[in-house]
């Protein structure tokens, strides 16, 4: 049996790289505030922002895709569980990281 190795990836799907524009609204609390999402996967995203939820809070997410071939691309909408946050700039980026509930689009 191999060693266990803490950087291993455990994640079911692969994640692929973003940089989009997203706008995150708190189910809890109503607040809406505006980051990035990092990557996505068919399970899962991750993006940066300033807020920080709670672990389980439940989030109405929208990220802007990229025009392709000159066409806009159409927004992903989806509500999400949060299963993560981690500090990336101190007191000012924190980076969540989520479960899809719902995809809306």
């Amino acid at each position: 049996m191999p060693p266990f190795d803490p950087y291993h990836e455990r994640r079911g799907a692969r994640r692929l790289q973003m940089g989009c524009k997203a706008r995150i609204k708190s189910l809890h609390t109503g607040e809406t505030h505006y980051g990035e999402c990092v990557d996505l996967s068919v399970d899962g995203m991750a993006f940066r922002c300033s807020y920080v939820p709670q672990h389980g809070e439940r989030l109405s997410v929208i990220v802007l895709a990229p025009a392709v071939g000159g066409l806009p691309g159409k927004p992903l909408e989806a509500e999400v569980e949060v299963r993560r946050c981690n500090e990336v700039k101190r007191g000012q980026v924190y980076e969540i990281g989520t479960r899809i509930i719902l995809r809306k689009s």
